[in-house]
C-alpha cells in the first residue's frame, strides 16, 4: 500500500507569529534627536557599554523592536549589549533606521564568519555571541521579504527552535525521520534531516508540516546553498510526499549530467545547434541522446569544412557523399568536444570503430528524414539513399558476442555466491555498508544467472519470484520435474518485448527471497519509466532505486576483487551486458543445449537475428566436431609403403625387379605407380598383386632391410564417397571399373574370366560303397 494516504496528527500547540512588525513605527528616516543620540553612542569605545535611561527614551522607537525580540529569544546580557551597540553604530553610519536596510547590508553587517565580524569592530576575541542575533532580528521583524535567506548564515536548527519553540520543531521532524528511517536510512543522519526540515519551516514561516507546499520546496532547492539542506532535501521531499503533505516529490538529479557542449563554446554554428535541440525535444526515440551528440559532431565538421551550411535544408546529395567519405576516415576524438576528448585520451587518433561510423551516418539519416516528415524543411533528396551506410562498412558489422573468458567467469560466479559483509564498500567515515549484504547478494546472482539487461535488473518488482511447489510432468518428454527444482522469474517490459517469465536457478530465488524478508516494507511506490505505472521495485533502498551504473561501476569491480581477477579479459572490459552473452553462449554449447529458438525466448528477443549477436560457439566443442568430421581423410588416404633397399642398391630395381610394395591390407601391390591406378580402392587382382598368405610375401615382410613409410594419395569424388559413406559402395565401384584396363593390360572382367578358366578340378574315379563291417550279411 502506498504511504501517500497517511494523515499527520494535529499538533496540540497553537502558534502565531511572535512579533507583529505592524505595531512599530517603521519610518526609515532618523530624527535629529535620534541622530544626535546615535552620534553620542560613538563616543563610547567599549563594545559592552550600556545605554542610560535618557538614551533609551530618545531611541525608544528604534530599540523597542529589538527589546521585544530579545525578550522572546532570551540572549545573554553580553550578547544583548553587543547587539544594541552594533545596531546603533550601523544606523548612524548608514543614516537610516534598520527597517530600510537591504539584504546586502544585513549580510555585510553579519559577515561570513565570526572572525570577520569581530575584526570589523576591532574586537580582540574571535567569537562573538551577538553575531547570531542579527538573523533572528531580521527574520522575526520581517525587515526584508527574503529575510529567511539570512538564516543560512548561522545555525539553522537553533534559530528555528527559538522562533517556533523546541516542542513544535520536534513534532515536525519526528514523522519525517520515522518515514526516512523506515526506508533504510541510518539514524546518524538525523541532524542533517532536522536541519533540512528547519530550513523549510523557516522559509515557509510556519512550524507545521501541513503548511508546506511543493512551491516552497522548489524555492529552497533553487536558492539555498547549505550543503546539509541540499543533501537531504530530495529525501525529505519524498517523505513529505509519502506523508500526503505535498502532491509530488522533487525530481532526482541523479544520473543527469551536464550537456557535453554549450551553445557558447564556438565549436559549431548556433543555428545548427538550435536545429539539433529542436529535434531532440520533438523526437520520440527512447535514447535520443545517442543521435543528438553525433549530430553535434556533424555540426563541428560543418563549421570547419562547410561553414556556410547551418541547417538540414541546405544539405545536398553531393554534400552527403562528402560527409560519408569523411566519416569512413574519422579517428577517435575527431570533431568531439573537449570533455569527450579528455575521456578518450587513451584512444585518441585511433581509427573509429565501424559501429561508431555507422551510427554517425544513421544519425544524419534519421535527423534529415524527421525534419522532412515533420514539415520543417523541403523534401529535396531521399535521406535513405543519400545517407545509406556503405556496404564496405556494413560488412564489418555483425554478430560479435563478447563472451567472458571461462576461467574468469567461473571465479566470478564463485565470488557472487560467497560474498561476505567485509567485501562490501562503506560510506565515507562509516562502518555501515552502502547497501545491505542481502541486497548485494541478490543483485549479484541475478546478474550472474538470469541473463538480464542492467535496466531489467533495476526494474524487477517485489514478488517477481514464483516457486514450483509440486511435481510437474514435462509434456514433450514425459520427464518428471520435482518440486523446488526450479523457480520462475517475472521479467518486466523491456525494449523489444512485453513482460514474460523465464526459469532460473533456485539459488537466484533463494537470494531474492532472503532480500525481500529484510527489505524495508515502507518503501514508496515508484513510477516505472517504461509502463508509467506505480510499482514496488525489488532493488529499492532508502527510498530510491540503485543507480543505473551500479552494476558496471560498483558490483562488477566488487566481484572481481573478491574473485581475484582483473576487470578486463581477452575481449576487453567486463561489463554488465557481457554476462548476457556469456550465459547465452554457455546454454547454447551445453551437453544438452538450448536451440536458438529457445534462447530467443529465454533472452526476451523479438527477432531471431538479435539472438545471433549473443551466441558464440565453444572453440573446444567446435574442434572436437571438426576432428570427428575427418576433413583430411575425406580428401587424402594414407597407405603404408615398404621399400626394398637391397633391390634398389644392387640395381635389381633398374632391371625391373620388384622394389616397392603397397600394403593393401589383404595383400601387396608391386606396381610403383599404384597411386595413379584407377583400381587402387578396388583391387582387380592383376599380376602386380601379391596375396599376403603366400610364403614369399611373408618373407618380404620379414626382410630386415625394408623401410616402412606412409604415403598420402588424393582421392577422386567416387573414392571420397566410398570412404565417407562406407564399404557398401565398394561393389558399385568394382562394377564401375569392370571394363577399365589394369596397369598390366587386361580389364578386371577379363582377369576374372581367366581365373575361372585356370581353376583346377580334382578328377574323381569310380566311387564304390564300402561294405559295412557291422552288416549281418555272410
Amino acid at each position: 500500500m502506498n504511504q501517500q494516504e497517511q494523515v499527520l496528527p494535529q499538533s496540540s500547540i497553537s502558534w502565531c507569529w511572535p512579533i507583529d512588525p505592524d505595531r512599530y513605527d517603521r519610518n526609515p528616516a532618523l530624527s535629529e534627536a535620534e541622530r544626535v543620540e546615535l552620534h553620542r553612542r560613538l563616543q563610547y569605545t567599549g563594545h559592552k557599554s550600556s545605554l542610560n535611561k535618557y538614551a533609551h527614551a530618545t531611541l525608544h522607537r528604534l530599540l523597542q523592536p529589538l527589546d521585544d525580540v530579545f525578550a522572546l529569544v532570551k540572549p545573554t546580557q553580553s550578547a544583548y549589549t553587543e547587539t544594541v551597540r552594533v545596531m546603533c553604530v550601523e544606523m548612524y553610519q548608514r543614516d537610516k533606521a534598520f527597517w530600510a536596510w537591504s539584504e546586502v547590508e544585513w549580510k555585510e553587517i553579519i559577515g561570513s564568519c565570526d572572525r570577520e565580524f569581530t575584526r570589523r569592530w576591532g574586537w580582540q576575541y574571535e567569537k562573538s555571541q551577538s553575531r547570531r542575533s542579527f538573523p533572528v532580528l531580521a527574520y522575526l521583524l520581517k525587515v526584508i521579504p527574503t529575510a529567511y535567506v539570512l538564516a543560512e548564515l548561522v545555525e539553522i536548527t537553533p534559530l528555528a527552535r527559538k522562533v517556533f519553540s523546541p516542542k513544535l520543531i520536534d513534532e515536525a521532524v519526528k514523522p519525517v525521520l520515522t518515514m526516512i528511517c523506515s526506508w533504510g536510512y541510518q539514524k546518524k543522519s538525523i541532524n542533517e534531516v532536522r536541519t533540512c526540515v528547519c530550513a523549510l519551516l523557516l522559509h515557509n514561516g510556519s512550524p507545521y508540516l501541513s503548511d508546506l507546499s511543493i512551491e516552497c520546496l522548489e524555492t529552497v532547492d533553487r536558492t539555498c546553498t547549505l550543503c546539509s539542506v541540499q543533501k537531504c532535501l530530495w529525501q525529505v521531499s519524498r517523505a513529505l510526499h509519502a506523508l500526503g503533505i505535498i502532491e509530488r516529490a522533487l525530481p532526482s538529479n541523479r544520473g543527469k549530467g551536464s550537456p557535453i557542449i554549450s551553445s557558447t563554446d564556438g565549436s559549431l554554428d548556433h543555428e545548427w545547434l538550435m536545429w539539433c535541440e529542436r529535434w531532440r525535444q520533438q523526437s520520440t526515440i527512447q535514447a535520443s541522446d545517442s543521435t543528438y551528440y553525433p549530430l553535434l559532431k556533424v555540426g563541428r565538421w560543418l563549421k570547419a569544412v562547410h561553414p556556410e551550411i547551418t541547417s538540414p535544408e541546405q544539405w545536398t546529395t553531393e554534400l552527403a557523399a562528402e560527409f560519408i567519405a569523411a566519416v569512413t576516415e574519422m579517428k577517435v576524438g575527431e570533431w568531439s568536444s573537449p570533455s569527450q576528448r579528455s575521456r578518450l585520451a587513451r584512444r585518441l587518433g585511433q581509427p573509429l570503430l565501424p559501429g561508431a561510423k555507422a551510427k554517425m551516418i544513421t544519425s544524419m539519416r534519421v535527423f534529415v528524414r524527421d525534419c522532412q516528415e515533420w514539415g520543417w524543411i523541403r523534401v529535396q533528396m531521399n535521406p535513405h539513399r543519400a545517407f545509406r551506410t556503405p556496404r564496405s562498412l556494413r560488412n564489418l558489422i555483425g554478430p560479435n558476442p563478447r563472451v567472458v573468458d571461462s576461467t574468469f567467469w567461473a571465479k566470478i560466479l564463485w565470488a557472487a555466491m560467497n560474498l561476505e559483509a567485509k567485501d562490501l564498500p562503506h560510506a565515507q567515515n562509516s562502518t555501515i555498508p552502502i547497501y545491505p549484504l542481502e541486497m548485494v547478494r541478490a543483485m549479484a546472482v541475478v546478474w550472474c544467472f538470469a541473463a538480464l539487461r542492467s535496466d531489467e535488473i533495476g526494474r524487477l518488482r517485489v514478488g517477481c519470484i514464483r516457486w514450483q511447489r509440486e511435481d510437474i510432468v514435462v509434456p514433450d518428454t514425459g520427464e518428471i520435474l520435482p518440486r523446488d527444482a526450479t523457480c520462475f522469474l517475472d521479467i518486466p517490459v523491456n525494449k523489444t518485448m512485453t513482460a514474460y517469465t523465464k526459469p532460473i536457478h533456485p539459488l537466484v530465488g533463494k537470494r531474492i527471497n532472503a532480500w525481500e524478508q529484510i527489505r524495508p516494507k515502507e518503501q514508496q511506490r515508484e513510477i516505472d519509466p517504461k509502463t508509467g505505472e506505480p510499482v514496488q521495485f525489488l532493488f529499492l533502498y532508502r527510498g530510491q532505486t540503485v543507480a543505473d551504473a551500479y552494476i558496471n561501476h560498483s558490483l562488477i569491480p566488487l566481484l572481481c576483487r573478491r574473485a581475484g581477477v582483473p576487470l578486463e579479459d581477452s575481449r576487453g572490459k567486463i561489463t554488465s551486458h557481457r554476462a548476457r552473452a556469456t550465459i547465452a553462449s554457455m546454454l547454447y554449447n551445453a551437453k544438452e543445449p538450448l536451440s536458438i529458438f529457445e534462447l530467443k525466448e529465454y533472452l526476451g528477443h523479438k527477432k531471431l537475428s538479435s539472438t545471433q549477436h549473443y551466441l558464440g560457439v565453444d572453440p573446444t566443442k567446435l574442434a572436437s566436431k571438426v576432428a570427428k568430421a575427418g576433413y583430411l581423410e575425406q580428401n587424402l588416404a594414407t597407405v603404408e609403403v615398404l621399400l626394398d633397399q637391397e633391390a634398389v642398391m644392387s640395381g635389381a630395381a633398374s632391371r625391373g625387379e620388384t622394389w616397392k610394395y603397397y600394403d593393401l591390407g589383404h595383400g601387396f601391390c608391386t606396381n610403383p605407380f599404384w597411386a595413379q591406378c584407377v583400381h587402387r580402392m578396388a583391387c582387380a587382382r592383376c599380376p602386380f598383386y601379391r596375396p599376403k598368405d603366400s610364403l614369399k610375401e611373408q618373407l618380404i615382410e620379414g626382410k630386415a632391410n625394408l623401410v616402412h613409410m606412409l604415403e598420402f594419395i588424393s582421392l577422386t569424388e567416387d573414392e571420397k564417397v566410398l570412404v565417407t559413406e562406407g564399404i557398401a559402395l565398394h561393389q558399385e565401384l568394382i562394377e564401375h571399373l569392370a571394363d577399365v584396363p589394369t596397369p598390366a593390360g587386361p580389364t578386371p572382367r577379363e582377369l576374372q574370366t581367366e581365373r575361372k578358366q585356370e581353376t583346377k578340378v580334382i578328377p574323381l574315379t569310380s566311387v564304390r560303397r564300402t561294405k559295412n563291417k557291422k552288416s549281418n550279411e555272410p
